[in-house]
């Protein structure tokens, strides 16, 4: 069973924590200072009139209330930093599992994981928290009343339970309407994340204003259902502090009351009513920033899920470089969404040296099978071995020198030229230059404005498709790759791009390199060795070597290529 990542992270700063704490049972003491300067003022001062007495009250006070403004920072500042080493902590595994987790099914609780870390960071230092720790310590309070009068001590009591009712009511009523808001809100924000990464799209077929309509109606249900549990919560919070305002006359009523019954003092009466008012402002202020609680709760929920459901990849210890040797063994793979099978007992084996074609129509699972021989995705029954080590299993920062894999839809990242082909390394001059001549960009790369340092992505150099397809190739080739999967590695590429891969290809062979391509053009698969053919259903409809695939397929009609792989 695994741990709660975050809970584990929390406890490694508990130390923090606890000095945090101890900062808020002194300043619990400190705070009484004005209440005691008040209480020995009206008792001690105004009847001995006593300027000594009032001078060294006041020294003493000023020291109380100077203290208390120090352990105060100190506290807020050892708070923020115990949030900056929990969210240090959380951050990189966090994106981990983002990544592992879009990679299997996407999602949009994937795409907030690292705005669930920022909100827990906020949180820690946030008057919610501080409040909280205050709250153990209104018993220092409750029992100076006590002393004061139990008159005093039933008031705030009773008020205190009104505060913890109107809380609870404002759990029941505001937290499933807040919940419900924050997570329209997400998908108003994912909404418009898609239209931005498919800008050309909406503008060259005329969707802006339908994308943008569509939008505006998420938008609007995200804020109708924020309204409505804000409204809740505003009148909750403001009955909170009405109820806060009535203890405080009520306090003062019961002092009146005793001082004409004589059986208190003008300064029992005001000490009373600040420690009174002292006790209740963290229940108040926990009321008030009630919000923030349950939008930190919600964070962790989800922080804890994607941490729990992302795969969990048992890497073994570092093996030897792999000769290229690859075996698939019954492979099956069912959608994790939908539990429908995709592929179903997929079987081959490749020496070191030899290149497989992939063909079959669209929707056989082309795609799906080279992520599960490139180890992103694990199998849901059989195995893929790399000269008989389980690829999933794989170490994948050892494995990454040695496997090349382009996918069907190329990514570059924000960054140069020669770190995404150096795959976000600073990366080896010579050896970036080697991959982009195998790949035959080098000279493409020359042309673009600053050569290999050129600044692609946002803010960047816009490429275009086959240029980007062209490092995308030279990334897979980068380093010293034994086995080399390229999915539809010639869909953006003209017929002297096409011309050049296939040329690297059979560069690629002579050095010995294992290499699988799924293509949907037979040009691109005029040198491999063997061929795989699929069926609609993910199941193999003919696997051999090449020439015989291609006798049985001689009519261009049966030919099952397809334009796009699942």
């Amino acid at each position: 069973m695994r741990t709660d990542p975050i809970k584990t992270a929390v406890e490694a700063n508990k130390d923090l924590f606890i000095a945090a704490l101890g900062f808020s049972a002194a300043m619990s003491i400190l705070a009484l200072t004005s209440s005691f300067y008040m209480l020995q003022i009206y008792d001690r001062v105004l009847t001995s009139r006593s300027e000594d007495t009032l001078l060294l009250l006041t020294v003493i006070a000023v020291g109380g209330i100077t203290a208390f403004a120090a352990l105060d920072s100190l506290r807020v500042r050892l708070l923020m930093r115990a949030g900056l080493r929990v969210s240090n902590a959380l951050a990189g595994d966090v994106l981990r599992a983002m990544v592992a987790t879009a990679c299997r099914n996407g999602g949009m609780q994937v795409r907030a994981g690292l705005r669930d870390v920022e909100t827990i960071r906020h949180f820690a230092a946030s008057p919610c928290f501080t409040a909280l720790m205050d709250l153990p310590f209104v018993l220092v309070y409750l029992f100076v009343l006590a002393l004061l009068h139990p008159v005093f001590l039933a008031i705030v009591l009773v008020g205190g339970m009104i505060l913890v009712l109107v809380a609870l009511v404002s759990e029941r009523m505001v937290t499933p309407v807040l919940a419900e808001g924050m997570g329209l809100s997400m998908r108003a924000h994912a909404f418009a994340e898609d239209g931005l990464r498919n800008s050309s799209v909406l503008e060259g077929m005329g969707m802006s204003r339908t994308f943008c309509a569509r939008w505006h109606r998420h938008w609007l249900d995200s804020l109708q259902k924020m309204t409505q549990a804000l409204d809740r919560d505003s009148r909750l919070s403001s009955l909170s502090k009405a109820v806060r305002m009535l203890i405080q006359i009520a306090l003062l009523g019961a002092g009146a009351m005793l001082i004409l019954d004589f059986r208190a003092t003008g300064g029992v009466m005001i000490g009373a009513s600040i420690i009174g008012a002292r006790a209740l402002a963290p229940i108040e202020t926990i009321i008030s920033t009630w919000k923030n609680l349950i939008a930190t709760r919600q964070a962790w929920k989800r922080l804890s899920q994607l941490m729990h459901s992302a795969p969990d990849r048992e890497e073994g210890m570092a093996l030897p470089a792999p000769s290229g040797w690859l075996l698939a063994a019954g492979l099956h793979f069912a959608s994790p969404a939908t539990r429908r099978a995709i592929l179903s007992n997929v079987s081959f084996d490749l020496a070191p040296g030899e290149s497989l074609g992939i063909i079959g129509p669209s929707g056989s699972g082309k795609s799906t099978l080279l992520r599960l021989l490139v180890g992103a995705w694990p199998c849901s029954s059989g195995i893929v071995r790399l000269d008989g080590a389980d690829i999933y299993a794989w170490p994948r920062e050892a494995l990454c020198r040695f496997v090349g894999y382009l996918p069907q839809d190329v990514e570059l990242f924000t960054g140069t030229v020669r770190e995404n082909i150096a795959r976000m390394t600073e990366g080896d001059p010579e050896a970036v230059v080697r991959a982009a001549c195998r790949a035959h960009a080098h000279e493409m790369i020359l042309g673009l404005p600053q050569g290999y340092e050129t600044q692609i992505g946002e803010n960047g150099h816009d490429l275009s498709g086959g240029q980007a397809q062209r490092i995308g190739i030279a990334r897979a080739f980068y380093g010293d790759p034994r086995l080399v999967l390229l999915d539809e590695p010639n869909a953006n590429l003209d017929s002297v791009g096409e011309d050049a891969l296939v040329t690297a290809i059979a560069d690629l062979k002579r050095q010995g390199v294992t290499l699988v391509i799924v293509a949907h053009r037979p040009s691109i698969l005029s040198s491999v060795d063997k061929m795989l053919v699929l069926r609609a259903d993910g199941t193999v409809e003919a696997f051999g070597p090449r020439a015989e695939i291609m006798q049985r397929f001689t009519r261009p009609a049966i030919m099952p290529f397809a334009t796009a792989g699942r």
